[in-house]
Parts: structure tokens; C-alpha cells; sequence
């Protein structure tokens, strides 16, 4: 879920796009929505762990092969980025990949773990300790 919290007076939760393309957005002001919002929120940041990505500069590519039993390191950076909810498209871009090189690596991963989505494979990455929960 994405959220904005500006402070206990207002918060923003995006809504999906409308079929004509256009953004929408709830805006809360002071109520007990925004307070349940916040505490989800901080609930959520408590509990969190750390993502952790190559320094700048550092060559992502450069990561070991495991083989088909298993992901590489670079596969747990894309798995770790997924999970948090970043985009292919931002995925590729920290990691310094093409996205059409995530997405083979993605296809990859879900041929190894025998799974047909993405949401399967996000909990078989998490089962098979591939990602830390």
C-alpha cells in the first residue's frame, strides 16, 4: 500500500488510476482513519528490515552464479526490491539492469522455484529463505 503522511494533520492514499488514466487520491485530514493509517504505518516501519543494495559504483553483474538450484546474489537484490514494492522499471535502474534483463531474471527465478506469478514467487523466495521476511 502506498501511503503519505505529512504529519497528524494530513495524509494522502492513492487510489488506482481511473480508465481514462487519470490519478486519484483520498486526502484525510484529522480523524480516526489517519490516526489507524499512522499507526499501520508505524507498525509496518517497527517491524521492517533494512534494504540492503551494492554500494554506488559497485558492479551489480558481478554477483556469483548459483546455478538452477538456487538465486543469485543479484536475484535476491531483484527479489528484495519487488518485495519492498519498487517497480520493474526503478528495480532495473538501481541495479543498473536493462528491464528486459530483470524480467528474463524474474522468469527465470519462477521456472526454478515452479511457480506460474509473481505473487507465488514472492512466497516461495520468502519460504526458501531466498529474501529475509
Amino acid at each position: 500500500m502506498k501511503l503519505m503522511l505529512a504529519d497528524a494533520e494530513l495524509g494522502l492514499v492513492p487510489l488506482a488510476t481511473t480508465p481514462t488514466g487519470e490519478p486519484g487520491a483520498v486526502l484525510l485530514h484529522r480523524s480516526g482513519l489517519l490516526d489507524a493509517m499512522d499507526t499501520l504505518f508505524e507498525t509496518v516501519w517497527r517491524t521492517a528490515h533494512p534494504l540492503e543494495l551494492p554500494a554506488a559504483g559497485e558492479e551489480s553483474e558481478a554477483a556469483a552464479e548459483r546455478g538452477a538450484e538456487g538465486p543469485t546474489d543479484l536475484d535476491r537484490m531483484i527479489l528484495a526490491l519487488l518485495l519492498a514494492g519498487v517497480t520493474d522499471l526503478t528495480a532495473a535502474t538501481q541495479l543498473g539492469l536493462s528491464p528486459r534483463t530483470l524480467h528474463r531474471r524474474l522468469r527465470r527465478l519462477m521456472d526454478i522455484a515452479g511457480v506460474r506469478t509473481r505473487m507465488q514467487l514472492g512466497g516461495h523466495a520468502v519460504r526458501q529463505g531466498w529474501v529475509q521476511a
